[in-house]
Formats: C-alpha cells, structure tokens, sequence
C-alpha cells in the first residue's frame, strides 16, 4: 500500500468510526460497521458493510439500512471526492449477545 493510500485509508476508518459511533445510538438493530478496499482501484472497489443484530426484524433492518446509506455516503465524500454509489454500501446480519 503506498503512503497516499495509507493516509486516505486512515481517513475512511476515522470518518467510518464516528459514523458508527453516533449510528449504534440512534438505529436500532444497529451493531458495527466496516469496509473493504483495494486501492488499485480505488474508489470504484470501497465497499462499506453495515452490521445489524440478526434479532431485528428485516422491516427494522431495510428502514434502518435506507437511512444510513446516505449518511455513509456524505461521510465519505469529502474523503474519495465523490458519492460513494449504494451499490458499494451493504447490510448483513449477526449475532450479538445481549
């Protein structure tokens, strides 16, 4: 990885994290997030994966999933220099203890 990507991937992770801090608040279901890169083609390789509870139910998951997708997306603007297409942004479920 060279050090441009480096940095920019430092940036995604610092966006990302405080998304997903003040996202675990305020959406239900709601447990983590991550993402996948491969810079050598970067933008059009970034995917971001929403983690729910497998618990909430799949009208909770797809409510809340539609409302963060746009989120994610004017989080990582100012960091890819574009909108980061829905396409790349991904929900999935796991098991959580409570």
């Amino acid at each position: 990885m060279r050090k441009t990507d480096k940095k920019t991937d430092r940036e995604i992770i610092k966006q990302l994290t405080a998304l997903c801090e003040a996202a675990k608040d305020t959406h239900t279901g709601f447990i983590w997030l991550t993402h996948e890169v491969n810079y050598q083609r970067f933008p059009q390789s970034l995917k971001v994966v929403l983690v729910f509870d497998d618990e909430v139910s799949e009208e909770v998951l797809l409510s809340e999933f539609r409302d963060l997708i746009p989120k994610v997306q004017a989080a990582l603007e100012p960091v890819i220099g574009q909108v980061l297409p829905a396409a790349q942004i991904e929900a999935r479920r796991e098991h959580s203890l409570h």
